[in-house]
């Protein structure tokens, strides 16, 4: 089984989202929202396509959005939560914080404990942007919480930060960044099979494929996956299809 379990689809035209579902040998991909207007136009799309499983969240890399947008996206996934899959992107902004260090953080605290807390009243598994030392955060509330299913997409971290992640139940997921990047190779070492799951973060740009080719990127990290491991091809592909379905597509 072929599945993403993260692409922003509705970052594609609507000729490129129809050419994506329709490709062979892809059972689905799970689409993140990045903010409210996202939401909506994954759920019209969702109408559309029998093999897409949505999430509802808010990118962390961006503005935080006003109080009465935070209401009426927290609406939406009370009105919509039997439609939606997951609950996702959601996380904190390391990256923006990189270009601004006097960023204040406690305001996306807050907002990723909201979701955090909207994902347990739904029973949604959690689809994160969490990176490097914003993982210690991140597990404190997942722990206050109680939280069962949480999934770390694109995880990158230091190893003893990795260590921490290493001892919970939670998944981490690979992209074609696995090809080249020795990180995301560490990762994929150090977490056991039964806990990986692959993505391609498209539109994402990976080297060497179209943003479009999401069966070829998945078939690619597979393939890297069992070099890495060590395992047959067949082997790995199967157990990553039980794990997304255990994950995402099973309550």
């Amino acid at each position: 089984m072929l599945f993403d379990t993260h692409i922003h689809l509705d970052q594609f035209s609507d000729q490129e989202i129809e050419q994506i579902l329709e490709q062979p040998h892809l059972q689905g991909v799970l689409a993140v929202a990045t903010d409210l207007a996202s939401c909506e136009r994954l759920l019209s799309l969702k109408e559309q396509y029998s093999n897409l499983y949505i999430a509802a969240g808010f990118h962390p890399e961006q503005a935080l959005p006003s109080q009465s947008e935070i209401e009426k996206l927290f609406d939406f996934i009370a009105k919509n939560y039997q439609k939606l899959t997951a609950c996702g992107e959601v996380g904190l902004p390391h990256y923006l914080k990189r270009e601004n260090p006097a960023l204040d953080y406690q305001p996306y605290i807050d907002l990723l404990e909201s979701f955090i807390a909207a994902s347990k009243q739904y029973d949604l598994p959690l689809n994160l942007h969490i990176v490097y030392e914003d993982t210690e955060i991140a597990l404190e509330l997942l722990a206050k919480h109680q939280i069962q299913k949480a999934h770390f997409h694109w995880f990158k971290a230091s190893d003893e930060t990795l260590e921490k992640l290493l001892l919970t139940p939670y998944f981490v997921s690979l992209t074609p960044d696995i090809l080249t990047n020795p990180k995301t190779q560490k990762v994929a070492q150090q977490f056991p099979l039964s806990r990986l799951l692959i993505e391609t973060d498209a539109p994402w740009q990976h080297e060497g494929f179209k943003s479009v080719e999401i069966t070829q990127q998945l078939v690619a990290v597979i393939q890297k996956l069992a070099e890495i491991k060590r395992l047959p091809e067949k082997v790995v592909a199967g157990q990553i299809s039980q794990n997304i379905h255990s994950f995402y597509l099973t309550k």
